[in-house]
Order: C-alpha cells, then sequence, then structure tokens
C-alpha cells in the first residue's frame, strides 16, 4: 500500500551535506523516497511530521561495527588491541551460540537507530555455524535498518563450530546469499568480511575475495592495524594477486605505508576510519588526511560497544579532534602555531553520512537528502538550552549535539523513532536479551580464564610467525611452493 510524509517546518540540510547550506524547508516522502524538498509544499492528505525546532538531516553510514557484540558493552574500556584480540577475538567469540549473535545484533542495531545511524556495515566474525549467520541477519532485518551484513570468514575458536575448514565456511556464505539475499532491492545486504591477511593461508584469503567477487558482493577487512617491523605489507600482497578492487571497505589502516595507501586509491577502495578504538587501543592516529591527500573520501564507524557507545556523533567529534591535534603538533615542531584549521565540522559530517554511503555502494541511495533518494531521514531537536542561540547548526551538530538530540528517524519512509521514544521496542525485555548473554557467557568462562585471560608470553611474536608461515609464498616467492 502507498502512503506518503511531509516532514514540515524544519530547518534542512539538503544535499551533499558537507557543502549544502540549511534552509526552512519542507520534505515530501512517497513511500520509501523522497520526492521534493522545497518551503510550502503541498501534501494533500499526507501523513504531517512536525519537525518545528529540529534540524532535518539525513541519516548517520557507519561503515565498521561488529554488532554482535553489544552484550560485552564496556567490557574493552582499559584493554589494549592485543587485549582485544586474545579476549574478544579467541575467548569470548567462542562462547556465543546463535541466540547470543542475534540478541547482540537485533539489541545493537536498534541502538544505532536510536543513536540516528540508519545504515550500518555489520562485520559478524562470529559465525560459528549456519545458525549463528541465520540469527544475525535475523536480528539486524527485525530492527529494521539498512545495511550490509559482511559475512566473517574468520575461524574463531571454538567448540560450537561445525565448520571443518574454510571451503566448509565459503559454501555456507553461499547458502546465506541465496537463501536470505535473493530481493536487491531489501534493505539489508550482503558482503563478505576476510580473515586478517596471514591468519590463514594465503590461498584462503583468496578465495574469500574470489567469493565475494562471485556472489557480486562488497568486502571488507581490517588492514594496517599492528605497528610492528614484522607486519606483512597486507595491501601489496593483495593488489600483487590481483585482490584489490573498488568494492572494498579497508578498516583502519593506521599502520599502512604510504605505497599501500596508493594502492588503496589507485584500486578506488573505501577507507573507514574508528576514531576511538585507533586512539585507545594503539594503532595509531586517524588517517584522515592521508585519505584525503590522495582523492579518497573517510568514512566512519563506532567499531565496537564492548569499549565505546555506539553513536557518530562521538567518531565525528574525535576524528575531528584528533586529525586537528596531529597537524597541530606538526607546526609545534616547527617552533609555530596553526594559523587556520583546514578540517571543518562540514568535513567530518559528509565523512559520517554521504562517505559511508559511498563507501559501502550506496552513494545513490542514501547519505544526503535529495529527491530520488531513499528517505533515510533524522529529526534532531535543536530547541533545548544547549542549542540556544543557533548560530550555526552544522558546527552545532557536530559539537555540540549527541544521542539524546535525535528526536525522529526513518528508513526507507518508515519511522522508526518519534518523540524520543523507539517505535514498538519493549526496552525492558531488549535489555533482559543482551543481560542474559553477558551472564551466560561470563558464567561460561569463569573456569577457562574469564573473559581476558592471562597473556602468554610472546603473544604477538607467536601470531607473527604464524602470519609468516601462511604467506611465506606470496612473501618469499623466490623459494617456490613449501611443503
Amino acid at each position: 500500500m502507498s502512503y506518503r510524509i511531509v516532514i514540515r517546518g524544519g530547518a534542512v540540510l539538503a544535499g551533499d551535506p558537507g557543502k549544502g547550506h540549511v534552509e526552512p524547508a519542507d520534505v515530501l516522502i512517497e513511500n520509501d523516497r523522497i520526492v521534493a524538498i522545497a518551503p510550502g509544499l503541498e501534501a494533500g492528505d499526507a501523513e504531517l511530521i512536525d519537525a518545528r525546532g529540529t534540524l532535518v538531516m539525513p541519516g548517520f553510514v557507519d561503515t565498521h561495527r561488529h554488532t554482535w557484540q553489544t552484550a560485552m558493552r564496556g567490557i574493552c574500556a582499559n584493554w589494549t588491541l592485543l587485549d582485544y584480540f586474545r579476549g574478544i577475538r579467541l575467548q569470548i567469540a567462542g562462547a556465543y551460540d546463535p541466540r547470543d549473535v542475534y540478541a547482540g545484533n537485533l539489541v545493537g542495531a536498534l541502538e544505532a537507530l536510536d543513536s540516528g545511524v540508519t545504515t550500518v556495515l555489520d562485520f559478524s566474525h562470529c559465525i560459528h555455524t549456519p545458525d549463528h549467520a541465520d540469527e544475525a541477519i535475523r536480528g539486524l532485518r527485525e530492527a529494521g535498518l539498512r545495511g550490509v551484513f559482511a559475512y566473517g570468514m574468520f575461524p574463531a575458536p571454538s567448540e560450537r563450530t561445525s565448520f571443518a575448514s574454510g571451503a566448509e565456511r565459503i559454501a555456507d556464505a553461499r547458502r546465506v546469499c541465496g537463501q536470505h539475499f535473493s530481493a536487491r532491492e531489501d534493505l539489508l545486504s550482503m558482503g563478505v568480511a576476510l580473515t586478517e591477511l596471514g591468519l590463514v593461508p594465503f590461498a584462503q584469503t583468496r578465495a574469500e575475495v574470489e567469493l565475494a567477487r562471485e556472489l557480486d558482493v562488497l568486502v571488507t577487512a581490517h588492514t594496517g592495524t599492528v605497528w610492528n617491523a614484522r607486519r606483512p605489507p597486507e595491501v601489496e600482497l593483495l593488489n600483487a594477486a590481483g585482490l584489490l578492487d573498488h568494492r572494498q571497505v579497508h578498516v583502519h589502516c593506521n599502520a599502512c605505508s604510504d605505497h599501500e595507501l596508493d594502492l588503496l586509491a589507485a584500486a578506488g577502495a573505501a577507507v573507514s576510519v574508528t576514531p576511538e578504538t585507533e586512539l585507545a587501543m594503539g594503532m595509531g592516529f586517524p588517517v584522515i588526511e592521508r585519505a584525503l591527500s590522495r582523492g579518497m573520501l573517510p568514512s566512519f564507524g563506532c567499531d565496537i560497544v564492548s569499549s565505546n557507545r555506539g553513536d557518530l556523533f562521538t567518531q565525528m567529534r574525535l576524528g575531528l579532534q584528533a586529525e586537528r591535534g596531529r597537524r597541530n603538533a606538526e607546526d609545534h615542531s616547527r617552533g609555530g602555531m596553526p594559523e587556520h584549521l583546514d578540517l571543518t565540522v562540514r568535513d567530518v559530517l559528509r565523512f559520517a553520512t554521504l562517505g559511508g554511503a559511498e563507501a559501502m555502494g550506496l552513494g545513490s541511495v542514501c547519505g544526503s537528502l535529495e529527491p530520488g533518494k531513499a528517505a533515510d531521514i533524522l529529526l534532531v531537536r535543536t530547541d533545548g538550552l544547549h542549542g540556544a542561540p543557533m548560530n550555526d547548526p552544522v558546527a552545532w551538530l557536530v559539537l555540540q549535539a549527541g544521542p539524546g538530540d535525535v528526536d525522529t528517524v526513518l528508513v526507507g519512509g518508515r519511522v522508526v523513532k518519534r518523540g524520543g521514544v523507539l517505535s514498538g521496542a519493549d526496552i525492558p525485555a531488549l535489555r533482559r536479551l543482551v543481560e542474559d548473554t553477558r551472564d551466560r557467557v561470563v558464567a561460561e568462562l569463569a573456569p577457562r580464564g574469564g573473559l581476558l585471560p592471562p597473556a602468554p608470553e610472546g603473544f604477538l611474536d607467536i601470531t607473527l610467525q604464524v602470519m609468516e608461515a601462511n604467506l611465506a609464498e606470496v612473501l618469499h616467492p623466490e623459494d617456490g611452493p613449501s611443503g
């Protein structure tokens, strides 16, 4: 059944969020699409959404989130990246069963919507069985957000796994694509999340990328996260093997060499930066300027609510100020002070909206308010004390607003939050879902060293040795095939 909605009386940020002006206007929606943006639109019997006292803007687009970790909220607050590898990836993930992945994805996706994130690239690397994959998808679908479910290829150690090999996991990904993603107009589409380069033999990495190409879906990968002289040149190896292309989102990239970033740019690949986890866990400064200088448009991800909150207001703010701080430090090192700030609030708003949409191949669908695009729209309240006086709406949005100001959220023309309340959400029941997961996982892992077991001696060296062995044929091709 067709329907029409008019959003009337708001201050609308139309067009490219990095360039558009905020002007009084109405937004007319028919079914799932924006059909007009102008003052005083005639809307007939369309449903009215009163936008007075709000900024009307595109929904945020998050290009990197491990949504399944919602039940582990905040446990990584004082963990390094190596702690995260051991605690989340090698310990906690193995204790998850399908109901836990469902709970995390449902509650995490609703949390995203509640904060104004309407599109998510879900890097789902906690898939031990076909049921895990099915339940992960069910959680995202029930929440009602737009996004990409990136089937995680990482073989997390678990007694629950039913996959005896990478080939079996790839076969299940094919099943998932055919069973769950045959409708191309669905809000949710499929992607492939690669195993970190070197954690499996290079032949498996090749098979993972070729799977994505076979299925014609997006690839996402953790790239350049570890600072170490023995870190393999991941991007160079992928490029040499013909495995780089434009349908890829490479996450973090902090430790990548300039040459590796050049290769990503030349391939048309995208970069997702997650400022909070990168700064906190030791990955280094976000690669915002390094990407921009190569003609790449960065995007943002909140990464893990096992560490930080799942909104993009925080990531915009941290990304902006971290990059300004890095550039200011360069001026200080030359004995001077900055004379101007090159990176602006409009730049980072663009990264969090249109930049994310373009990274995911959805630039014609979402990321900006334009006729013909999907009606993924936020109404952010500006009439509180912290919004007075409203001198620059974009500056206020980036530097002073927060998730609590998000009043109304639409995804594809469907209202999922109104008047500050998620539509149809039983908050106590949702809390119990993730609390039950937390309690069960904590109890299961208590006899096995808890959530973060003591680090084995030389953990990083052992990991690097494994990576070097798995990549020997591409790192040292002159030695010929092993075995």
